[in-house]
């Protein structure tokens, strides 16, 4: 029989059914100096994009469900003449409603994580917020959302980037806007396309109104060979609702059986702030295959434990989990008086491990470490100097015109209105794209969609062709 035992129980996942606040949600109002808890009173459609699937019960911590309406406060039906196209098809916001005096983590329905330790959001005096906090998260990992929400993939200097993804991350506590405490960070983790991480990409925030700018963000995160290792939390990091849990994953080896062998086998591992099982290796084993038994299991729960706690901050936590393989002829027997699943013996003040490389992780997303709100974009420069001239009707203000680079990270650049059409420029040739062109007149939504190569001029104008907002959606998912 196997047995281990924890001394740990996984924090219950915090459930809310309460109405969002009113909170502001255009994106002339995403920079700093426009602030979310500013009113606004605009009336906005919410009805086209809707949030289908919910938000991830699985996830560990306290996880916070999203509510699955707009805020109350909002209008769903915009008065006639008063909402732009792109006010009726950016993509929805998700609100989590967390308590900020206790470390939190969020879970957007695309993939993005969030995770703020306890006392991390503060007013704009540096006091921190105390009671309920509403969470805003929005989500654009593709070309279609980000065209039809009013992004660019372009710097505060007019230089192209290529885009992994945009997110919009805003908090707000009985309507006043909250930002991110002097000298702490929020940790973000944006899924990787096809869980394949690419080199050279960095962090952007978000500058200005509509459309925003992106400038690169400071690097804040802590190199991997200088994460701090702990031997102890409180809590410590706990898998499920106990030892029982762990002891049902464990199978008695058909060679242990045969020559009946028994014994403690002892693992050591690191349980990280993601949850995850980090370095695992036996400390003392039994072979016949009851070490490799135990390593299974390890990788198995990895991304399911509990992580451990230091002054409301998730943290790395190094393990000692002993399993008792007990045998008796014809069954098994449960032996659990002298099992415990433990911290390791070293002292209990932190130490910064250098026995084998830390590992990265996690591998199938990008990992960055926040010091504000707002917009942020996982980008690389996309460097050129060929230009593009697409013909069009006379710039207005009702006319919204894109060029999008197509690629596993594209790129969403707006042109320069020059006489008789658009100039898009600082971009490598021979690049297939799209122009994307989108007018609202009259509450009727039109579009124009035309097939180039970067460098060339396109010379046959636009054509403006009348649509729907569900067609138009449909249309812009091929990209």
């Amino acid at each position: 029989m196997l047995a281990a035992v924890s001394g740990c129980q996984p924090d219950k996942p915090a459930r809310t059914e309460q109405a969002a606040p009113a909170l502001a949600d255009t994106l002339n109002l995403d920079s700093l100096a426009n602030p979310v808890g500013a009113v606004d009173t605009t009336p906005i459609r919410r009805d086209w994009h809707r949030l289908d699937k919910r938000t991830s019960p699985q996830a560990p911590l306290i996880v916070y469900r999203s509510v699955r309406q707009a805020p109350a406060g909002l209008n769903t039906a915009p008065a006639p003449g008063e909402a732009t196209l792109l006010d009726l098809t950016r993509k929805a916001s998700e609100y989590f409603q967390i308590d900020p005096t206790k470390a939190a983590e969020v879970r957007g329905r695309t993939g993005t994580v969030l995770r703020l330790a306890a006392g991390t959001l503060v007013d704009a005096n540096q006091h921190p917020a105390t009671g309920p906090v509403w969470v805003e998260l929005k989500e654009c990992y593709t070309p279609a959302e980000m065209v039809l929400t009013n992004l660019t993939t372009l710097t505060t200097d007019a230089e192209p980037l290529q885009t992994a993804g945009m997110v919009l991350v805003r908090a707000t506590a009985a309507g006043q806007p909250l930002q991110v405490a002097t000298g702490r960070t929020m940790r973000l983790e944006m899924p990787a396309p096809q869980g394949q991480p690419l080199p050279g990409m960095r962090l952007y925030y978000g500058q200005g109104a509509t459309p925003v700018r992106w400038i690169e963000a400071p690097e804040s995160a802590v190199p991997a060979s200088l994460e701090t290792i702990y031997t102890d939390a409180r809590p410590m990091p706990a898998y499920g609702s106990g030892p029982a849990d762990i002891n049902r994953l464990v199978r008695y080896p058909h060679e242990a059986l045969v020559s009946q062998t028994q014994g403690v086998v002892f693992a050591s591992f690191v349980v990280d702030e993601s949850g995850r099982v980090q370095k695992p290796h036996i400390l003392r084993g039994l072979g016949h295959g009851c070490d490799e038994e135990v390593l299974r299991v390890l990788r198995q729960t990895s991304g399911h434990w509990t992580p451990g706690q230091r002054n409301g901050e998730f943290v790395k936590v190094k393990m000692v989990l002993p399993i008792r393989f007990s045998f008796q002829p014809g069954q098994l027997t449960t032996d659990t008086t002298r099992l415990s699943l433990t911290a390791s013996t070293a002292p209990s003040e932190p130490v910064t491990t250098a026995e084998e490389p830390a590992e990265a992780t996690p591998t199938d997303r990008y990992v960055f470490h926040c010091s504000q709100l707002g917009w942020f974009n996982v980008d690389r420069p996309l460097s050129g100097s060929s230009t593009t001239l697409v013909a069009a009707p006379a710039p207005d203000e009702a006319t919204t015109v894109r060029l999008v680079v197509l690629g596993t990270t594209p790129t969403v650049v707006a042109g320069e209105e020059v006489e008789g059409g658009y100039q898009f420029g600082k971009l490598p040739a021979g690049r297939r794209a799209i122009v994307v062109g989108l007018r609202y007149q009259g509450g009727v939504p039109y579009m124009a969609w035309q097939e180039t190569t970067t460098g060339q001029e396109v010379s046959s104008p636009l054509e403006f062709r009348e649509t729907t907002l569900e067609e138009l959606e449909r249309r812009l998912e091929r990209l």
